[in-house]
């Protein structure tokens, strides 16, 4: 088959389990509409982490925590967007998500047309500080790093919803969809909310929290009471991530009803999907990621639980029945779906398999595991991960390999070793490391040879893997 119309929408930072479809609290209505008549996977899982390392993956089908990391795309690498434009379509997109087009990062090589809309407030003053009721805390001494890629010195203050990001981003998007909705067309449509820092209008936040007071929290990236963090702070953090999660979601279906308006929605595939999760008090951590301290440029041991390697993704398909699929599936089989669904062949490169079988009730296996990890580092290693500001790796960055029905956290032998049997418990409280080394060591073989398979050089996959090549000594011959 081949579809003439494919959107696919991106929001950074979504926590599957509280969306309103899946069973949580934040009033999702327009996801929930598009999940009914649509494919779920219930089991996608993030490939790469976190934002530019997904949208490597996402767009060419390979894994970027191999070598390419948070960086630009490679000069030899083939975006589908280069792909479909070469095959007829019109290319378009319109991010808000901060880092396609800086530092010659390139990531929006192959659309025709491109908008990356500036609209995020990256690294203002007015973001490094929390405050509780009748107290404020700061985090860091002076001001954050003002980056330059607002295009503005000083980027304007939002006096209402409009001014957000995700509605600038999906107006622009419905208006786009205008004057190319009689083409064959992919339209990419990348909003960064609800990434922090979270500031929706109040009346979305006090959904979540009644008694909300116009407080500004800002995750310290670490353990939130060694932080200062207060119990009152996490309920402002979570409301305010609910708040705008709900904002997104209101905006997303002003982009969806344009479909409708235009005479398309029977005509379109839909592609929803996030590059990660987000821990919001779970594990007694706030953040992605573990830094020393607030604010230091320091990755300190940061294990990606199941609140950031689950991720959603919900693919529609004209005519397709709807549906939850449990097979296990990850961002490396976005690009060669999407290709699937023109009817081209996936690239000789890529790493993923296509999941429109599944969608379309054809049989589909699934993976027998996945691996989720951030650009590959040794410690003392300096690299840019979260942002584009160089830091320094201080502990060694465990991986996370989830089956059908394990999660495990690895790093190298003599680190920790988290297990967890999600069977009976999803929620990851129990490890069971030291009573299942033979599960270990099965998810550990699957492990070495995604590494292989990946490219990833012998600094990396020795210590890593030094365990596994005890009885495998002739593994990583003629890697470099």
């Amino acid at each position: 088959m081949a579809v003439d119309r494919i959107l696919m929408i991106v929001s950074d930072t979504v926590r599957t389990d509280l969306l309103g479809y899946n069973g949580g609290p934040v009033k999702t209505p327009n996801l929930d509409r598009l999940a009914a008549r649509s494919m779920v996977f219930d089991r996608y899982y993030a490939s790469s982490f976190p934002t530019v390392p997904a949208r490597y993956d996402y767009l060419t089908g390979k894994p970027a925590f191999a070598g390419v990391g948070w960086g630009a795309l490679p000069r030899e690498d083939v975006s589908i967007a280069s792909s479909l434009s070469e095959a007829g379509y019109t290319t378009l997109g319109v991010v808000d998500t901060p880092f396609y087009q800086v530092n010659g990062y390139s990531y929006d090589r192959g659309f025709n047309y491109f908008y990356d809309m500036k609209s995020q407030l990256l690294g203002t003053p007015q973001y490094s500080s929390y405050t509780a009721p009748g107290k404020t805390k700061r985090q860091v001494g002076g001001k954050l790093p003002q980056w330059p890629i607002t295009g503005k010195v000083q980027p304007d203050p939002r006096t209402g919803e409009m001014d957000c990001p995700a509605p600038l981003t999906m107006v622009q998007a419905a208006e786009c969809l205008e004057q190319i909705y009689e083409d064959k067309f992919f339209a990419l449509v990348d909003t960064w909310d609800p990434h922090e820092p979270w500031d929706p209008p109040d009346f979305y936040t006090r959904r979540y929290l009644p008694d909300y007071a116009g407080e500004r929290v800002h995750p310290p990236y670490g353990d939130y009471r060694k932080a200062g963090m207060t119990t009152r702070d996490v309920q402002v953090a979570r409301a305010l991530y609910c708040g705008e999660l709900e904002l997104v979601d209101r905006w997303i279906g002003h982009l969806l009803n344009q479909l409708t308006y235009l005479g398309i929605e029977d005509k379109t595939a839909i592609i929803f999907v996030s590059d990660h999760g987000f821990l919001l008090g779970e594990h007694g951590l706030m953040g992605k990621m573990v830094r020393r301290a607030p604010g230091e440029a320091t990755w300190m041991r940061s294990p990606l639980y199941e609140e950031i390697v689950k991720v959603p993704l919900i693919v529609h398909v004209p005519g397709a029945a709807p549906g939850r699929n449990s097979k296990l599936a990850c961002a490396l089989d976005i690009a060669p779906t999407i290709l699937d669904l023109a009817g081209l062949s996936r690239g000789s490169q890529m790493h993923g398999n296509s999941l429109l079988p599944a969608v379309l009730g054809k049989p589909f296996e699934g993976r027998s595991h996945v691996m989720t990890a951030m650009p590959l580092a040794n410690p003392g290693d300096k690299v840019e991960v979260v942002d584009d500001l160089m830091r320094t790796v201080v502990e060694w960055q465990p991986v996370t390999i989830t089956s059908s029905d394990w999660s495990l956290l690895y790093s190298v032998p003599g680190e920790p070793v988290e297990l967890y049997d999600l069977r009976v418990d999803p929620k990851q409280a129990t490890n069971v490391a030291e009573k299942h080394p033979d599960v270990i060591a099965s998810l550990l073989e699957g492990y070495a040879k995604d590494l292989l398979r990946s490219g990833a050089g012998k600094k990396f996959c020795e210590p890593r893997l030094k365990s596994y090549l005890e009885t495998n000594p002739g593994f990583l011959d003629g890697v470099k």
